[in-house]
């Protein structure tokens, strides 16, 4: 008898849309569904390194990239969007081929707009139904677009909590809300299952953990689309270096031969390409502080750790700068501009800053068994 099965995509615009994906296809996994990735590049060897178990079928990305200079972002992304439009129609086109030959019972997008199929009970997952442009007519121009847009799907499924005590604010509680069914999900958190196993790792590299003392300054996470993703590594690097501290940069480029490859590192600090969860859970718990880009899922991983957070969102990008400024707000992180961002400084102010627990509610198998039942009415 064939295995039901599920076909998975995330958009590549940052890992956060692959990692948080990790815990929902886990627990497909434990319900007895075949799981197909469809994906490439950095997200394809994050997911093969946490799901050995799962089929991978490669799908071009969309290949965006960012601005230098945040300012003109909006203007860069407007000549790319023939691109986007391009691989919208390349993916759905690219599905229905697919499913021809394999015969996915469920079809899962992360925030691809063209993974779906009209045989097939189709859900998108985003926390993004009041998406923030620069302009507020941009914005409700946009959720009108997206909301008649979503009808070609079956379900959307949110990763937050529905009402006030959420964590994205209007981006996922908008006053307004499409009228497909909708499902909150709770927290997608990779980190949680590895969180309680990290006592009894070895040193993920003999000779790294003889260079930097059991406790941490910071622990950096870059990640994004470039330029920018390279800009924020480079600038945490030389940071550190120049102050003396024990610290750890994480660069966000997964490899396939390589999962916790370092790049470079001195008597204080390491630059890995990226790490393996147990060994990123490792170093979660060595730092003091935690400086990431504040993108929504490495917000929800981070959070049962409890550290103290601080955030350089990317120039231009109007859902992490919304998110910074809402978790400042809540005394939940600190947030700097990057053009204005000064090691020390952010450091100093952290120091003194009076941070609160954001809430989390773990996602759960059951919730997700009665989510399947309600696709199949």
């Amino acid at each position: 008898m064939k295995r039901p099965s599920i076909c998975i995509s995330p958009i590549d615009w940052g890992l956060g849309h692959a990692t948080r994906c990790i815990t929902l296809i886990k627990a497909f996994e434990k319900l007895g569904y075949q799981v197909y990735i469809a994906t490439e590049g950095y997200h394809e060897a994050i997911l093969r390194e946490a799901l050995p178990n799962a089929q991978f079928l490669h799908l071009r990305g969309y290949r965006i990239r960012y601005a230098k200079w945040g300012f003109i972002l909006p203007i860069v992304l407007l000549f790319q969007l023939p691109k986007i439009i391009y691989s919208i129609i390349y993916e759905n086109n690219w599905l229905k081929k697919v499913q021809a030959q394999y015969e996915f019972d469920i079809i899962i997008s992360d925030n691809r707009f063209g993974f779906y199929h009209k045989q097939v009970p189709s859900v998108f997952i985003t926390h993004q139904l009041n998406l923030q442009m620069h302009f507020a007519w941009a914005t409700r121009a946009f959720q009108k677009l997206q909301y008649s847009w979503l009808k070609k799907f079956k379900a959307c499924w949110i990763p937050d909590m529905e009402g006030p005590n959420n964590l994205s604010g209007k981006l996922a509680n908008p006053k307004d809300k499409p009228s497909i069914p909708l499902w909150y999900m709770g927290c997608l958190s990779r980190l949680i299952d590895e969180s309680n196993n990290t006592d009894s790792l070895s040193a993920t590299n003999n000779n790294a953990s003889s260079t930097i003392n059991n406790q941490t300054v910071f622990l950096g996470i870059v990640s994004g689309p470039e330029p920018q993703r390279t800009l924020l590594e480079n600038l945490l690097w030389k940071a550190g270096n120049k102050f003396n501290i024990p610290f750890v940069v994480i660069a966000g480029t997964p490899s396939k031969e390589a999962p916790n490859k370092i790049i470079e590192e001195n008597k204080n600090a390491i630059l890995y390409a990226h790490l393996a969860a147990p060994a990123l859970v490792k170093e979660i718990k060595r730092a003091e502080y935690i400086i990431c880009r504040g993108g929504y899922t490495t917000l929800m991983e981070l959070i049962p750790f409890e550290k103290k957070l601080i955030f350089i969102p990317t120039p231009g990008q109007t859902e992490q700068m919304y998110l910074g400024k809402l978790w400042q707000e809540k005394n939940w992180a600190v947030c700097y501009a990057q053009e204005y961002f000064k090691l020390d400084i952010a450091l100093k102010e952290a120091s003194s800053f009076h941070f609160k627990q954001a809430p989390f509610k773990a996602f759960s198998l059951e919730a997700l068994e009665a989510a399947i039942k309600k696709l199949s009415l």
